[in-house]
């Protein structure tokens, strides 16, 4: 066994203290980083409850990217910022529960762990999002938001208490959809329909919009010849929560058309769809008319 030094041996190192004191200095700079781009988002969330608009075009870098994991869908800075203008639904709380991140130079990745309590047509929901944050810092403006990217949690099935108030917010999205339709006309439908390739739409076992760049030129060309509709549903909408943010949906209804010549159609028949909750709220993601036809005549 060698013997035990006295002295300057006697204790740790000089190259252990040093080395553990670079950790330190390493990991203090590191939570100090961390933290200043946590408090960045809780920025973000907090602009994009109130529709700051201006706040968070200062955030994002002008070619700032976001893409939606519930739907695949991509958004530039100009269309994010319309999109939040635009938000029917109102955001009470978002909350940003933890955040870690990895910082290279100038380049920081983030995944924050977001929650967030909205109030749509009267009913509220509650959900948890992961969203993956990319940073870029410059010597001008710092820390922005480059790109993030979304996603939620899904179960299996959604509880008792959460299909039940799924079914009323859907429930009350249909609604709207039957009074701005009456209110506005055939256009008012562009506000309803999900805007990218998953939405089509049949009627009377025919594809009529094989997607929604087609059903956009169908709302146009509906536009010109309809002056007046009135859509109704029946007395019970029935909704099948599947999963957070999708149902099927069925209805009964009414609708009266006059188109530019004065002619009056009364129809009547049975709609079934897939409503889909998106970050500009529910959308039908697709849908089907079965009118009601004339009785057969008797051979």
């Amino acid at each position: 066994m060698w013997p035990r030094s006295r002295g300057c041996c006697s204790g740790p190192s000089t190259l252990v203290v040093i080395a553990a004191l670079g950790a330190a200095g390493f990991g203090s700079r590191a939570e100090a980083q961390e933290r200043e781009l946590g408090n960045l988002y809780q920025r973000l969330l907090d602009a994009f409850r109130t529709k700051d608009t201006a706040t968070l075009a200062r955030l994002w870098t002008e070619g700032y990217l976001f893409t939606d994991g519930a739907t695949g869908r991509l958004s530039t800075k100009p269309e994010r910022l319309q999109i939040v203008a635009e938000l029917e639904a109102r955001i009470d709380t978002l909350t940003l529960d933890s955040m870690t991140v990895r910082v290279d130079r100038n380049l920081a990745v983030g995944s924050a762990l977001v929650r967030e309590v909205a109030t749509e047509h009267g009913t509220r929901s509650r959900q948890q999002i992961r969203a993956t944050v990319v940073f870029v810092r410059s010597p001008r403006q710092g820390w922005r938001i480059a790109a993030t990217h979304t996603s939620v949690p899904r179960s299996e099935a959604p509880s008792p208490a959460d299909a039940a108030a799924l079914a009323d917010s859907v429930r009350a999205f249909m609604g709207a959809v039957a009074r701005e339709v009456t209110r506005d006309g055939p256009a008012a439908w562009r506000r309803q329909f999900a805007d990218d390739a998953a939405f089509f739409m049949a009627a009377e076992g025919r594809l009529v919009f094989p997607s929604a760049e087609a059903a956009s030129r169908g709302i146009d060309e509906l536009a010109r010849s309809i002056t007046h509709i009135e859509l109704r549903w029946g007395e019970r909408v029935q909704v099948d929560p599947l999963r957070p943010g999708l149902a099927a949906v069925a209805a009964p209804y009414t609708e009266v058309r006059v188109d530019t010549a004065g002619r009056r159609v009364d129809e009547s028949g049975f709609f079934t769809g897939v409503a889909e909750h998106r970050a500009e709220g529910w959308r039908l993601r697709n849908a089907h008319w079965s009118v009601v036809g004339p009785p057969p005549a008797v051979r």
